[in-house]
């Protein structure tokens, strides 16, 4: 049995540790850039603009069938350049950037891509259906009164 009365506290054990120094987080085990920092790849911007324009200019498409011939271009520039600098990127290991440029370039040129081929394929139908259609109705035959 202990001889202590129970009122009494034990004395700490040992003082408080002195305080700690700010210590800077670890470095980085490779040299890397922020991704702002970066530059981007040769073929990203121009991707993304085009991929835009031809999303832009689908009304155009709608209007006149002559749209299409500037939407389906600027869509295949958009996705063969958007695909040329994704590659330039993943061969660069990290030192090149514009990799959501080049993929936007991608989805937008693509998109505009396809829905201008959808549209042409609808103004050929509907083009053929109206001649057709034009082709079937009688017309009134002028007389030669006396």
């Amino acid at each position: 049995m202990s001889s202590e009365p129970p009122d009494q506290i034990p004395p700490p054990e040992s003082p408080p540790p002195p305080p700690q120094q700010y210590q800077p987080p670890p470095s980085q085990p490779y040299p890397s850039a922020p991704q702002a920092l970066l530059p981007d790849a040769q073929y990203a911007m121009p991707a993304m603009v085009l991929g835009i324009l031809s999303l832009c200019l689908l009304p155009l498409a709608c209007f006149c069938g002559v749209g299409e011939l500037i939407v389906i271009p600027l869509g295949i520039a958009a996705v063969v350049l958007g695909f040329m600098a994704r590659n330039r990127i993943a061969a660069s290991q990290g030192t090149m950037g514009g990799s959501g440029k080049a993929l936007a370039g991608i989805i937008t040129g693509g998109t505009g891509l396809g829905i201008g081929i959808l549209l042409g394929i609808a103004i050929l139908l509907f083009g053929l259906a109206f001649s057709s259609l034009v082709n079937s109705i009688p017309t009134p035959t002028p007389s030669l009164g006396t």
